[in-house]
């Protein structure tokens, strides 16, 4: 008995020395906290400081994080980092409900904090909620459940810089392989924590689930060293979690090797431990020990104290109703995921609808352009084509007047051929008349009357016909102008435009025309008023500009 106290006494005054270590950085966070000048500086110091005491001081702890919890609902409006501080809380939240046995309340605060985790993408948050996820599966002995959470944990830690978060993964997934009884997965996946360059309390705890499997391969006297050592460790590291179940695993050990006097110590100092922490789950155990242990060593009325506080502490736990509810909360949230993901499937294909009808409008716009373009150019071939038409009606036109003029030359030409034989007919008749003239005088005067008449007439026909072939031959193209659009000009006024074009002024247009100055500017000035031409303008300029 005296032995025992001693231990008790000893373990109380190790966790004295260890608060008092701990105070300083609990104290310094505290201070921050006073001083911190913005909301945000003053949250992330409250999460950092329920970080430190939620091993030591549960109750203070969840009072901090609800504190925080309820400043955040205030906000309406929380950016990325009120998110990502939420997220921290509620997965801190809900370690403290495992601790105290609140199973309900620890897995609706982890799948609040998954949600969060996930919309803002943040992979540091995601994998703590996944590893917490699986740490409550274990609790819950859902063993699959558990090994599913812990890898997806690892997956995304793997990707980070984290090797501490890393190594705790792992070791957790070993913890599950073990005690689903799967001893070569849980040795392979702690010896992977401890081949990582973690820090001494992962390693401690890496140490602790190493232990248990040499123990249950009846390497005890390895276990008993590892135990002892992680208690030192545990100690030092002020993490009262680990030294409750490092002292009941050497409790354990000993047992199993039949040193009972020596085990006691050690499940006392657990048990005293676990109730600084309200650590339920560990009360479970350690008093089961103890009451067998008790029993052992023939002490049936502390083994019979013992075992009906394992009753007590293990009916609160394994509740029917608490599992029910449990049960419940996941399908409620498989419900909300499902729903959520038939409003998502149900916006996408929203969105493909706007998608296609976008892309509809596109297509719509890019078939007039492409109509517009192709009419267009069908309007520009159309021009073309009329424009060579016209060209070719138009050289069609002018051989045509080619061929009406050489027609009119031609039958001018008969016609002159007549009217020479008619009058050399006619002159042989006054020939034949001045010879019978009997007075010589008469006869001398009606020869030269006759020639004089002759030659006259020949000039003036000589003269016209010589005018309109050479003006056909020098201004055809303006001549067909002429006779295209201005058929209310006479023949002689398209003649004398023909000449102007030709740079002869009037005085030399009246001399070919066989008529005087004055009767060339009346006719000009009457072309002008027939065509609408103001006095000012060039008449032949304003005639090719029309064409």
């Amino acid at each position: 008995m005296k032995t025992i106290l001693t231990y008790i006494s000893a373990v109380l005054v190790s966790c004295t020395v260890c608060s008092q270590s701990h105070d300083s950085l609990v104290g310094d966070l505290k201070y921050k906290i006073q001083k911190a000048t913005t909301d945000s500086a003053r949250i992330g110091y409250k999460i950092e400081l329920v970080k430190q005491m939620h091993r030591f001081d549960v109750d203070t702890s969840r009072f901090i994080i609800n504190e925080v919890l309820g400043f955040l609902e205030t906000k309406n409006d929380k950016g990325y980092y009120y998110q990502k501080s939420e997220a921290e809380a509620l997965n801190y939240l809900g370690i403290l409900d495992s601790k105290q046995s609140n199973a309900e309340d620890a897995l609706v605060n982890y799948l609040k904090a998954l949600d969060i985790s996930e919309s803002i993408q943040d992979s540091i948050s995601i994998g703590l909620t996944l590893h917490n996820l699986g740490m409550f599966y274990r609790r819950q002995k859902e063993f699959e459940k558990a090994k599913r959470y812990l890898k997806r944990a690892i997956a995304i830690k793997k990707k980070g810089t984290d090797v501490n978060a890393l190594a705790l993964s792992y070791q957790m997934l070993g913890t599950v392989y073990y005690a689903n009884k799967q001893n070569d997965s849980a040795l392979f996946h702690v010896l992977k924590a401890k081949s990582l360059p973690c820090s001494k309390e992962r390693l401690a705890k890496a140490n602790g689930s190493l232990a248990a499997i040499y123990y249950s391969n009846k390497e005890f006297d390895k276990s008993i060293a590892i135990y002892k050592e992680n208690v030192g460790l545990s100690k030092d590291f002020l993490d009262q979690n680990e030294l409750s179940v490092s002292y009941l695993n050497v409790a354990v050990l000993y047992n199993a090797l039949k040193e009972y006097d020596q085990a006691l110590p050690y499940l006392d100092s657990a048990i005293a431990v676990a109730k600084t922490l309200k650590q339920k789950e560990h009360l479970v155990k350690q008093y089961y020990s103890r009451s067998n242990l008790n029993e052992t060593r023939k002490d049936y009325e502390q083994a019979l104290q013992d075992y009906k506080m394992y009753k007590a502490y293990n009916d609160s736990i394994n509740d029917i109703e608490k599992a029910k509810r449990i049960t419940a909360l996941e399908l409620n949230y498989k419900f909300e995921k499902e729903k959520q993901a038939d409003q998502l499937q149900l916006e996408n294909e929203t969105a493909k609808k706007q998608l296609y009808l976008i892309l509809f409008a596109i297509a719509l716009v890019l078939g007039s352009i492409i109509f517009w373009l192709t009419r267009k150019n069908a309007k520009h071939r159309l021009a073309l084509s009329k424009n060579k038409l016209e060209q070719e009606q138009l050289e069609k036109v002018k051989a045509e007047l080619a061929l009406v003029t050489r027609e009119k030359e031609l039958t001018k030409a008969v016609v002159d051929n007549s009217l020479r034989q008619e009058i050399l007919n006619k002159t042989l008749g006054e020939i034949r008349e001045i010879i019978q003239l009997e007075n010589e005088k008469e006869r001398i005067m009606a020869l030269h009357s006759l020639s004089a008449s002759l030659l006259s007439e020949k000039a003036t026909k000589k003269t016209t016909t010589d005018l309109q072939s050479y003006l056909n031959k020098v201004s055809l193209d303006f001549k067909v102008i002429l006779d295209k659009q201005y058929t209310q000009l006479k023949e002689k006024e398209k003649e004398l435009l023909c000449l102007m074009t030709l740079g002869l002024n009037s005085t030399e247009i009246s001399k070919l025309q066989n008529t005087t100055v004055s009767a060339i500017k009346s006719s000009r000035s009457r072309i002008r008023k027939k065509i609408g031409v103001d006095s000012k303008e060039d008449i032949i300029a304003y005639i090719k500009n029309e064409k």
